[in-house]
């Protein structure tokens, strides 16, 4: 995001603070500075904004944070726009649409060369000027945030349609560039034309010298859907990087009113229709619980209450007893740590000392008793012999497409969908195991798992579980949850741990256990012992380890002692279980282990 400091007195005329100290203080609050130059007698910053601050992405956003930073007023302009009683025959019908204003303006000069102030802004912000209307229209998205954009209505008549794509092949860009689009595709057309995206004009009704009749509009769209467009048509823009967060709907008025206020102090002409308006379902903002002595125990030095609530007011946020409703234009500020962090970065990270001890006072535990509880099982499962797996939540095929979530940015095309089971990852790891040869695998995996419920998006913890006796299965699972009932299925277990209560008693493992991580097959060599006596299984099974590097050694059982009533001998069978090496690492370190010979002792499994 480009900043440059004279420009930020449209919105702080007072400000006249040093550039070099605007520079620190932008990144004491946050924002952290790339560069910062002087170009033609001005400061023109590079700031890295934060994915959740789209607010940023905009002139308006940053000079709120600074008015408060530096209490400083900020001056914003409400436009009246002179309308007719003209309806434009405008119709949304995608429901990625969030709010749309719309305007026919009529007997413009496009012709005029856009002022030099403009063209000026437009250079510093590395955008080549087009003609003064679409400069007009790149100038308010640096300015608020919000893309907008305009359609010559000779090509494009008044009758715009907001669709997902269901009939049209190809788009022809601006530059003249052939995109292949994919069903659903966000666009605006008339009923017989692709006439734009939603990030990116159209050739078929651009903008030029001899326009003379215009619809602007901007828009607030489902970033997700957005999102998906860009990267589906391999295609950024300025406004789609804006267009993919969350932008804020209440905006919209403010800087669509500016945007007509300037066309036609500039281009000429007059509005010539009334004001569209499509917004269904306003966005209503979190209420939040705040306790204002929060910031002094994050921070640990003393924040005023005063402070905090004097800071979230200058914000915009309206206060009714601790119950604090943040502005539509701050969408990251959903919780209290949100609201904890604002006070701290108002206050100024630079005033935590550095110097001094942590206090001995103890914190009280925030920590979810269901992590509590995930700890405990997985020392319970350890315990029984089941070994704990880690594996990707991406899956291939759905359980139920219905409710099964899809990425819209997968890492691997083939597994496009969010796990809605345990037991599918599960599964896919005992195929591996089987590749392998791990001999009678049982494990465990704790994770989440993904589904969509009435449009809203659930991630629950769950616990799946395989063992490949499901008499035994059922023995463990009595013991882990003695009054609940679990689904099993095969040999395959799945407890929701987030539908189980939480008891306060359990409290976190402190015991460490060693991963492994199998990249060879389990190589299964058997050895017969004669003695003259049986002997415990543990005591062999220690002798023989202790002769193995442990680097090779994955299992030793005792499988078998049989009586030769011929030789009177015992003869004990162990089967030992070799990883990390090949088969011929494996017969080697078996036959020198027990000094046998390769005809006599050792038989293959």
């Amino acid at each position: 995001m480009k900043l440059i400091y004279s420009h930020l007195k449209t919105f702080l005329p007072d400000l006249k603070i040093d550039p070099n100290q605007l520079r620190d203080d932008l990144a004491l609050i946050g924002h952290f500075v790339n560069s910062g130059e002087k170009i033609d007698d001005d400061f023109v910053f590079d700031l890295d904004i934060k994915v959740n601050r789209a607010d940023c992405l905009g002139y308006y956003g940053l000079a709120r944070d600074l008015s408060v930073l530096y209490n400083l007023p900020l001056q914003i302009t409400n436009y009246q726009l002179p309308f007719t009683n003209y309806c434009l025959p405008i119709t949304v019908t995608s429901p990625d649409v969030t709010r749309v204003q719309a305007l026919k303006i009529s007997r413009l000069d496009n012709t005029k060369p856009s002022p030099d102030w403009l063209l000026r802004f437009l250079k510093l912000h590395q955008v080549n000027p087009v003609n003064l209307l679409v400069d007009l229209t790149n100038y308010i998205m640096f300015l608020y945030g919000l893309p907008c954009h305009a359609f010559d209505t000779q090509l494009s008549t008044d009758h715009l349609i907001w669709e997902n794509n269901q009939k049209y092949a190809d788009f022809i860009t601006l530059d003249g560039t052939k995109l292949k689009l994919a069903p659903d595709t966000l666009m605006i057309n008339n009923p017989n034309t692709a006439l734009s995206l939603s990030f990116l004009g159209g050739q078929s009704c651009a903008i030029s010298t001899n326009t003379t009749e215009t619809i602007i509009e901007m828009a607030v769209y489902n970033r997700s859907r957005v999102r998906a467009d860009s990267r589906q048509l391999k295609t950024i823009t300025e406004a789609s990087l804006r267009l993919d967060k969350e932008l804020d709907c209440q905006s919209i008025p403010l800087a669509f009113a500016h945007l007509t206020r300037l066309i036609l102090d500039l281009n000429g002409g007059r509005v010539s229709s009334s004001l569209f308006e499509y917004y269904p379902q306003p966005v209503s903002p979190p209420q939040i619980n705040f306790d204002p002595l929060k910031p002094s125990l994050y921070a640990g030095i003393n924040i005023p209450k005063d402070f905090s609530f004097n800071i979230l007011k200058r914000l915009g946020c309206q206060i009714t007893n601790n119950l604090v409703t943040p502005p539509s234009i701050r969408q990251d500020l959903a919780l209290e740590e949100d609201l904890i962090e604002e006070v701290i970065r108002f206050f100024g990270y630079q005033k935590i000392p550095t110097n001094q001890p942590i206090s001995s006072a103890p914190l009280p535990d925030i920590t979810p008793k269901i992590l509590y509880l995930i700890e405990s099982l997985k020392d319970k499962l350890t315990r029984l012999g089941y070994d704990e797996i880690r594996s990707w939540p991406l899956v291939s095929t759905p359980l139920n497409s219905a409710t099964v979530v899809a990425t819209q940015n997968s890492v691997n095309n083939d597994y496009p969908y969010l796990r809605q089971s345990m037991i599918q990852s599960l599964q896919s790891q005992l195929d591996q195991y089987q590749r392998l040869k791990l001999p009678q695998p049982q494990f465990f995996e704790i994770g989440k798992i993904f589904y969509k419920q009435h449009h809203r998006f659930i991630e629950k913890y769950a616990l799946g579980i395989f063992h490949p006796d499901p008499n035994q299965l059922q023995k463990d699972l009595k013991t882990l949850f003695p009054t609940h009932q679990v689904n099993r299925q095969d040999g395959y277990a799945e407890v929701i741990l987030d539908d189980l209560p939480c008891p306060s008693s359990y409290q976190p493992s402190l015991q460490a256990y060693s991963a492994y991580e199998l990249n060879s097959q389990i190589i299964t060599l058997d050895a017969n012992l004669n003695l003259d006596r049986p002997k415990p299984a543990q005591k062999l099974i220690k002798k023989y380890s202790s002769l193995i590097d442990p680097r090779l050694l994955w299992q030793i059982q005792l499988i078998d002692v049989f009586h030769d009533p011929k030789t009177k001998l015992f003869r004990h069978t162990l089967r030992l279980s070799y990883f990390n090496c090949n088969d011929k690492t494996a017969k080697s370190t078996h036959l020198k282990t027990f000094k046998l010979s390769p005809s006599r002792s050792v038989s293959e499994k």
